[in-house]
Formats: C-alpha cells, sequence, structure tokens
C-alpha cells in the first residue's frame, strides 16, 4: 500500500551517527522530514523516533543531564504507539537488561527500556575489531511513499558492526528478525561466563559491568581465571567490590542462553528484532549503501500514523 502523508522522523542527536541516519531516511522520499531530537517537548511534533549508534555510556549520561528528556523518552517509547528504532548503542539504550556495561559508572547503563531482550554491550570487539558481515534483510514494508519503488530483495544485508552490542536472548513476544553466527570478543567471552554461573544459580541479571577475569601469566598468555559461585548465588568471583555494586539484582527467572558451538566460542547471537512499535538492530545501517531498513521503518511508521 501506497500513502501520499508526509511523515517527520525524530533522530536523537545527543551523540553518534544521528546526521548519517538523517541522509538515509530523507533519501527514502522526499516526504520525509528528520528533525534532531535534544528536548523533551520535541517529541510532541514527530511521527516517530530512531536512536542511533554510537556511545551508549555518553548518551545516557547527558540524557540523564538533560531535563526530563528520559522519562519523556520512556514514555515516548512505551505508550505513545509511535514507532522507534534503535541501531547499535541505541538497542543498548532500549534494551531491559544488559550486560558488560561500563565499570566507571557508578550507578550502571542508564537505559530507556522497552524492548524485553538481554544485550551484551561490545560483543563483537573493541573498535579496532569493526568488521562487516551479511546478514538476514528486513522484511518487506508494512507500507511505502508514492513514488518509492516497492523492493522485497532476499539478497543479505551489509550489516556493519562497529563496537556492536549483540542480543543473547529475547522473550516470547519479541519477533527474531535475524541472527547470526560470531565468536565473542575476549572481554565479552568472559562477562559470558559469569553471566552463566549466575544464571545457572537462578539469579535474573539485570544489570551487570564489565568483568576482569582474566590470569595474565608472567611468561605470557592469558587464561580464564577461576569462577566460583557461592550459597548465595551472586558468586565469590573476582571482581572488585564496585564491580559488585554495579549489578542490579531482581526476582530469579530461567534464561536461557545461545550455546556455544562445539570446539569454539561462537554462538548464535541475535541482531534485529521488532516487538510492536519498537525495532532494533545491532548494527550500523545507516552506514551501508543499503536503504531497505530505513524503508522498513519508514514504513512503520506509515503504517502507526495511519491507524493512528
Amino acid at each position: 500500500m501506497a500513502s501520499s502523508s508526509p511523515i517527520t522522523i525524530g533522530v536523537l542527536a545527543l551523540q553518534g551517527a544521528f546526521e548519517e541516519h538523517q541522509r538515509c531516511l530523507e533519501s527514502v522520499s522526499p516526504l520525509v522530514r528528520t528533525v534532531q531530537i535534544r528536548t523533551a517537548d520535541q517529541l510532541n511534533d514527530i511521527d516517530g523516533i530512531v536512536l542511533p549508534g554510537g556511545e551508549s555510556t555518553a548518551m545516557g549520561l547527558i540524557g540523564d543531564a538533560t531535563t526530563g528528556l528520559w522519562d519523556a523518552l520512556r514514555t515516548f517509547v512505551r505508550d505513545s504507539n509511535k514507532p522507534t528504532w534503535g541501531t547499535c548503542a541505541g538497542m543498548i539504550l532500549l534494551a531491559e537488561r544488559c550486560v558488560g556495561t561500563s565499570a566507571v559508572i557508578t550507578k550502571g547503563q542508564s537505559l530507556i527500556g522497552g524492548m524485553d531482550i538481554l544485550v551484551c554491550r561490545n560483543y563483537f570487539g573493541s573498535q579496532i575489531s569493526s568488521f562487516e558481515m551479511n546478514t538476514p534483510p528486513p522484511p518487506a514494508p508494512p507500507m511505502v511513499l508514492e513514488g518509492d519503488c516497492e523492493e522485497n530483495s532476499t539478497t543479505p544485508f551489509p550489516g556493519v558492526f562497529i563496537r556492536a552490542p549483540a542480543i543473547l536472548n529475547a522473550s516470547p513476544d519479541v519477533e527474531v528478525l535475524g541472527k547470526v553466527v560470531a565468536a565473542p570478543c575476549r572481554a565479552a567471552a568472559v562477562v559470558l561466563r559469569e553471566l552463566e554461573n549466575k544464571i545457572e544459580a537462578g539469579v535474573n541479571v539485570v544489570q551487570m559491568g564489565v568483568v576482569d577475569a582474566l590470569e595474565r601469566k608472567a611468561g605470557g598468555g592469558i587464561s580464564f581465571a577461576n569462577v566460583k559461585l557461592n550459597e548465595m548465588g551472586t558468586g565469590e568471583i573476582s571482581t572488585s567490590e564496585e564491580e559488585k555494586k554495579e549489578m542490579i539484582l531482581q526476582e530469579r527467572v530461567n534464561i536461557e542462553l545461545p550455546g556455544a558451538s562445539d570446539g569454539t566460542n561462537a554462538r548464535e547471537v541475535i541482531c534485529a528484532v521488532r516487538r510492536n512499535r519498537m525495532l532494533c538492530t545491532a548494527f550500523h545501517p545507516e552506514i551501508a549503501d543499503d536503504l531497505r531498513w530505513h524503508k522498513y521503518f519508514v514504513g512503520m511508521v506509515l503504517s502507526a500514523k495511519q491507524s493512528s
């Protein structure tokens, strides 16, 4: 179905690749207008919003320090019925649970929430470990703008992963749109090892900081530290007291993590999800020379606007 209705999409512009998203969205159609979002009152005049890739810790700090913005975004995401798309760092902000958060933030990563997923921050490695790999293409857009040729290509989408997170677990009401098989970086592997110990003990981890659980041998080489859980299930572990304070524990639940492949650290992890009018991608579609994910989100915005 084609629409001739113009739409306005906001892009959170606290830090990160917001201008790249604006260029991509406006390239979809002349009927798409974008605006940079920095204050709470600007949310009243948009039909949807993109939370871009960048640095989730920095975004959280700026967002918390901007009067009313974070609470207004939480309300927008949960109650407005207008679509929200988080890419990379933006996906982290939309997650309900996150591990591998910065060790220097005393209160943990500031999250907006709304998407019931468990995310591992920096799963794929640091900036110098950035890479591109084929990922599943998005579904066909639910609506398109007049003049836009409808594309439903089944060719893989070039996913650009820059210090990217991975989704380890999604609730049953979250639709999985894409998965990839990839090994966690060394730092993420240690976080996952400790996370698995905690889940085995029945602990629901909402946030967990980075873990320095590597043993550095005098003659060279690195190996995992021996991590043992105590009777409380929170673990007697080789982390500092400060790191323990960053962990937020709630009621006990059963979470299944993707299993490691035999003989390797590679795991099948989720890279794209949708839940109602929320969309998340672990990679950076705004950097690829491919507008299919942006067309898909524009279609979500059009469909939501028509039904409102």
